[in-house]
């Protein structure tokens, strides 16, 4: 567990104190490389800490062939951690654990088809499923499986084109900008 919070850069461990028969308390050390007995509440740390203990929890535990299935676990998650998470997906698929995997992050997609590239997982151990609703809006399913690099075709349309035209927008209002401060100078 350690390492795995570790490596999304969350927390250095985690600790549970019984309070009474019915009641245990999670606590968590309140810097990433500080004192590790200088811990906290659980529920007084960011919500990235507090939703990502399942999901960690259900990875490490999980048996081969286990089917385990995680909705957006991207949630408040850091841009690196959402990477770095497909990292530990990977690792969990190496074990034969089953996942479904649901998420709007292209990040987490990314870090999976980075395992892929680097060898780290077989491509025949990943399936990308795309759910998109056509002209008469019924959703379809369409099935992208990979190659040896993590290649798999082009992204769907609209998956990552809203971030993208997010940044054009803004660094094309930065540039008129600028332009527009040169000739009034």
């Amino acid at each position: 567990m350690r390492g795995a919070l570790l490596h999304l850069e969350l927390a250095s461990g985690v600790e549970t104190r019984k309070l009474n028969e019915s009641k245990i308390e999670v606590l968590v050390p309140r810097t990433l490389r500080g004192n590790p007995k200088d811990l906290v509440n659980i529920a007084d740390t960011g919500l990235a800490v507090s939703q990502m203990l399942p999901v960690l929890v259900a990875l490490i535990l999980a048996i081969p062939n286990q089917l385990v299935h995680i909705e957006q676990p991207e949630l408040h998650l850091h841009p690196r951690a959402q990477w770095r998470l497909g990292q530990l997906l990977a690792d969990a698929a190496n074990r034969s654990v089953r996942l479904v995997i649901e998420t709007h992050s292209s990040l987490l997609l990314q870090g999976i088809l980075t395992c892929v590239a680097k060898g780290a997982i077989s491509p025949e151990k990943v399936a990308l499923h795309w759910f998109a609703r056509d002209e008469e809006g019924i959703t379809r399913v369409k099935t992208a499986n990979l190659d040896s690099e993590g290649r798999f075709g082009d992204w769907p349309a609209d998956f990552d084109d809203v971030e993208l035209k997010a940044t054009n927008d803004y660094l094309d209002a930065v540039e008129a900008k600028l332009l527009a401060d040169k000739e009034a100078a």
